[in-house]
């Protein structure tokens, strides 16, 4: 392709080919050139969860697969979907990462706290740097873990350890830990910069850097760093005895902001951004809430989960990039500490849609779903939607990204004899679209233009619900391979209702190579085509030479010869 464009730009004719390739990549084959969209500054809105009870115990690390690691009366455990496996001879177990090997620390014969890996049933110690002592504290999927050891007494070093080697990182001045590895092997922890004053850090490729703080503060600590390089922790003042959930992304620290009270702290972050922690809702003293935060806004986790579930989420510990929570809480129902493991509602939010139940000729079917939710298509550069009967019983759409189905919430319809039909869209996507505009059309004509936080009430504009109706106007380069590419959240005048969606097709990549080989070859017969009428000039002016007859200009006769 490079080679290919320095061609077209040697040529005499680039400013045309290049025009020409434009006009066949973004006219003839639909795309649009757009602005890029920074999901992180539009709120797609929350999603609901449910809410499983882990039993008496404290979580530490999760992973994709949804393994929890908890602690239960100096005992280490994961569980899985409900069985319980042990990590034998743990004491702490701290993470585990998607091949399910555990990193922690144990309590040795001889009374000191060594690293160790475990896997397979089989516990391995990490060693030291030197010193009496050390913890684990993460391991990424390519098996190298992090954490500190002490190198003499009162001394401590962060490191890495891998290949069976222990690597002191160094500090920023004084005793430090890591705390967090991603996929690339960057590192993220806390250093003393001099007794006292602790910041955060970064290492990468043998390089440590001082994170920093907010402005007016004096400390900081990093605990997680997902895969793009974004770190999360908390930024403090320790004179005004607050803190402040941070997020340090490409030199930037943005504060995350808090639940009201003094203190807050970002604990864990996954690939798709989103940030958990905890914080206070009141002044000193206030209980800590779990929360969430995503696309610039922050919610208490309290608000997410059913009004009488009975659960007070105080600690959050992690989140995985399935949108699965896990922390502690308080269970009114025993009154004691429970460990908890929140999963997304399907439907609930833009993030966690329902997905369809099957594809057949050209559509995708959503069977007896409950109403009010978000729904998820397939890819496209246009939707129509068309409500139908109700199908198999039980079907309730596809899920995805970890979220589950509330079957709770499907109800009849008290007239099972009334049509379906749609009476209004409740939410069109935020971050998917270049211009945010979105075009209505209801039997083939056009009733609006509409932004995602607009509703779109049928009845109100037309005076009646809709069997059919489509969604147009989005122009932005979809990734074809994007689970998420455009949910729609809708709402029908039946509880329960089946609707089925036709999509028009956005070039999947494979497509794309085509259209720029079809872009090249189209370029290269208007280099010969613009060969052939200058030659035919010559042959013109020869003749207008010897019979006086005016000629056109190279312009207009281009132009005459391509209409």
């Amino acid at each position: 392709m490079k080679k290919f464009k320095k061609m077209v730009q040697q040529a005499p004719l680039s400013r045309y080919v290049q025009s020409c390739l434009s006009l066949t990549a973004f006219t003839v084959f639909g795309f649009t050139a757009v602005e890029s969209v920074s999901a992180a500054s539009l709120h797609t809105g929350f999603a609901s969860y449910a809410i499983t009870d882990l039993g008496q115990a404290n979580t530490y690390g999760m992973n994709n697969s949804g393994q929890v690691l908890l602690g239960q009366n100096g005992v280490g455990w994961i569980w899985d979907n409900g069985q319980m496996t042990e990590v034998k001879d743990s004491t702490w177990a701290y993470q585990i990462n998607n091949s399910g090997q555990v990193v922690g620390r144990y309590l040795s014969e001889n009374w000191t706290d060594n690293a160790y890996l475990w896997e397979n049933g089989q516990r391995t110690d990490l060693g030291t740097l030197g010193g009496i002592g050390s913890s684990a504290s993460d391991i990424n999927d390519s098996g190298q873990i992090v954490g500190k050891s002490y190198i003499a007494q009162e001394k401590f070093n962060p490191f890495l350890w891998q290949n069976g080697t222990m690597i002191d990182l160094g500090t920023l001045g004084f005793n430090g830990g890591a705390m967090g590895i991603n996929n690339q092997g960057q590192v993220v922890g806390y250093s003393g910069l001099v007794f006292g004053i602790t910041h955060a850090f970064q290492w990468e490729n043998g390089n440590m850097i001082d994170l920093g703080t907010l402005p007016g503060h004096n400390g900081s600590i990093a605990y997680d760093i997902n895969d793009s390089g974004q770190a999360v922790g908390y930024s403090s003042n320790s004179l005004a005895q607050q803190s402040q959930a941070v997020l340090w992304s490409n030199g930037q620290t943005t504060d995350l902001g808090n639940l009201g009270g003094n203190i807050s702290a970002a604990i864990g972050i996954n690939n798709k951004g989103q940030v958990v922690g905890f914080g206070n809702t009141t002044g000193n003293g206030g209980l800590n809430h779990g929360f969430i935060w995503e696309d610039g806004k922050m919610a208490d986790l309290n608000s997410l989960i059913p009004a009488n579930s009975g659960w007070f989420l105080q600690q959050v510990s992690g989140i995985n990039d399935r949108g699965q929570i896990v922390g502690q809480g308080i269970n009114s129902a025993t009154g004691q500490n429970h460990a908890f493991l929140l999963n997304p509602m399907c439907g609930s939010s833009q993030r966690n849609p329902l997905l369809p139940d099957n594809f057949e000729d050209n559509w995708h079917s959503f069977n007896n779903v409950a109403n009010r939710l978000w729904f998820d298509p397939p890819t496209a550069a246009g939707f129509t939607f068309k409500i139908g009967d109700a199908a198999t019983d039980g079907a309730s759409g596809g899920t995805g990204d970890g979220c589950i189905v509330d079957k709770s919430s499907i109800a009849l319809t008290p007239n099972p004899t009334e049509p379906s039909l749609f009476t209004k869209i409740l939410g069109l996507p935020s971050g998917i679209d270049g211009d945010e505009l979105f075009s209505v059309l209801v039997g083939g004509q056009e009733i609006g233009k509409f932004k995602p936080n607009e509703v779109v009430d049928f009845v109100a504009l037309l005076g009646y619900g809709v069997s059919e109706f489509s969604v147009t106007g989005i122009d932005a380069v979809i990734d074809p391979k994007n689970p998420l590419a455009f949910p729609i959240k809708l709402e029908s005048n039946r509880d329960q209702f089946s609707f089925k969606m036709r999509a028009e097709a956005v070039p999947e990549p494979s497509e794309i190579a085509g259209i720029v080989t079809s872009a090249a070859f189209f370029a290269g017969l208007v280099f010969k085509r613009k060969r052939k009428l200058e030659d035919d000039l010559v042959i013109l002016e020869e003749l207008a030479s010897e019979s006086d007859i005016e000629i056109a200009s190279c312009n207009t006769l281009f132009s005459a010869e391509g209409d």
